[in-house]
């Protein structure tokens, strides 16, 4: 059944909605909603993970009691991912769009070695240069970082740390969504992103509403309208619906690793569309022909890695 259905409009969605998260992260910093210890943005972002329970009941699922078998193998997903997601966010904020790119590209290399232990698949030779040649090319960009402080420094090491957790998050969730009792790729999705809202929203009760004035205060220095906020942040919802409902599909049609290279061209997008969007603004944001390189490297190795996996699928 999975596989008469067409894997490159998934793999488009997915890449085009995985770029536009962290663009529209950054507009969030700037509208003043970006406060690492809130994490308002952390509740649109499972809102929408979660909606793609909507994408499994539209598919007439026979019952809803794999939702109940399967839900603590999820819901422990979702811790992961929420720590992840929670390191990879605020570290972003802190390091910029620019580096988070190149280190959250290594959640490739790190997938390939986490799938190779727990689902022991196999890599041909081939298939790890592309991987190789994916973040030696986007870590060219680091190359025209700007000069490094502390405060770029633990962004980095943040962003790292969740990258680690985030492979290994995609890792579990392809053996939950194909390995054993099998769970249905957007009942997975939905289960982890109710989690998470479960735990985001219990954060927002106790700690955001308490401590208000972390978000009022920079939105209005930023000079930002409420419908503006809520308009970004219903756009942050919007992508993740599209992202983890796409990363869910291509699980099962095309593996953990294969999906990871995918994340790898986002970053890439990411840096052509902060020139077009943020040149202006940030200088750090600026093509350069360092990027352009890294661009090149980038879309070799993708090429080199599925050309490599067509004779070699297991």
């Amino acid at each position: 059944m999975a596989g008469t259905v067409p894997v490159l409009p998934y793999l488009a969605l997915y890449v085009a909605s995985g770029a536009a998260q962290p663009l529209l992260m950054w507009e969030l910093h700037k509208a003043g909603l970006g406060d690492p210890r809130c994490q308002l943005y952390m509740v649109p972002y499972y809102v929408g993970m979660a909606a793609t329970g909507l994408l499994f009941l539209a598919r007439g699922a026979e019952s809803l009691g794999s939702a109940a078998a399967g839900w603590r193998r999820c819901a422990a997903t979702a811790l992961l991912g929420i720590a992840a997601q929670s390191l990879n966010w605020a570290g972003s904020m802190r390091a910029g769009s620019s580096i988070f790119a190149v280190v959250y590209a290594s959640v490739t290399i790190w997938s390939a070695l986490l799938s190779r232990l727990l689902l022991q698949r196999r890599l041909v030779q081939s298939q790890w240069l592309g991987i190789a040649l994916v973040v030696a090319g986007l870590a060219l960009t680091g190359c025209g970082a700007r000069q490094l402080g502390p405060e770029v420094l633990s962004g980095t090491a943040m962003v790292a740390a969740g990258t680690i957790l985030h492979a290994a998050c995609h890792v579990v969730s392809e053996y939950i969504s194909v390995k054993g009792a099998r769970i249905q790729p957007h009942l997975n999705a939905s289960l982890q992103g109710l989690t998470g809202c479960a735990v985001v929203g219990t954060w927002q009760l106790t700690f955001t509403a308490s401590h208000w004035q972390r978000i009022a205060v920079p939105v209005e220095e930023a000079g930002t309208s409420w419908p503006r906020c809520i308009a970004l942040l219903a756009g942050l919802a919007l992508s993740n619906f599209v992202h983890a409902g796409t990363f869910f599909q291509l699980l099962t049609q095309v593996g953990v690793v294969s999906t990871g290279v995918a994340k790898a061209l986002q970053g890439v997008l990411v840096f052509v569309l902060s020139h077009l969007l943020y040149c202006r603004q940030d200088e750090s944001q600026c093509f350069s022909s360092l990027k352009g390189v890294s661009l090149l490297v980038v879309t070799w190795g993708v090429l080199t890695y599925i050309a490599a996996s067509k004779p070699s699928k297991h």
